[in-house]
């Protein structure tokens, strides 16, 4: 008996790659550290608009190699799936990650829908071996870090 190959199956093929080199990229190892480059990559005109859900991705330097907005939402609230943050890790090759997301409201209060889904995050990645750092909520002009606040 004689099978075929299927003319009609995909092949998925991961990649990632970087002209630079992991030394040249910036080291978050605080919650300020990690803000700076949240403040340089996020869109400050969304920033008391709409709720977005942003990813950065470290190496085991913890060099940020990279970063990824997850979601954007409405005034109060972005879905978030965490099995779309840990896509990217792995295809980054992350070995640990810092997520973020703002409150246009300006409050830096974590809601305890934030602190479920910190929780689920974190979960998902210890059965990955991807370590959640810390979860940081921007606002226009603050911050506040779960890390920091004994949360995570």
């Amino acid at each position: 008996m004689t099978i075929e190959k299927s003319p009609s199956l995909a092949e998925v093929k991961l990649s990632y790659r970087t002209e630079q080199s992991p030394d040249t990229f910036p080291q978050v190892s605080s919650p300020d550290e990690a803000v700076a480059v949240l403040r340089q990559v996020w869109d400050n005109d969304h920033i008391q608009l709409k709720e977005e859900f942003v990813v950065l991705l470290l190496n085991n330097s913890k060099r940020c190699i990279g970063w990824s907005k997850i979601s954007s939402g409405g005034g109060t609230a972005t879905i978030v799936d965490p099995s779309a943050i840990y896509q990217v890790a792995l295809l980054a090759n992350a070995t640990s990650i810092i997520v973020a997301h703002n409150h246009p409201s300006g409050n830096l209060d974590a809601s305890k829908s934030d602190q479920k889904l910190t929780d689920r995050i974190k979960s998902s990645g210890d059965m990955l071996g991807i370590t959640l750092e810390d979860h940081i909520i921007l606002t226009a002009d603050n911050y506040s870090s779960f890390r920091a606040k004994g949360i995570l």
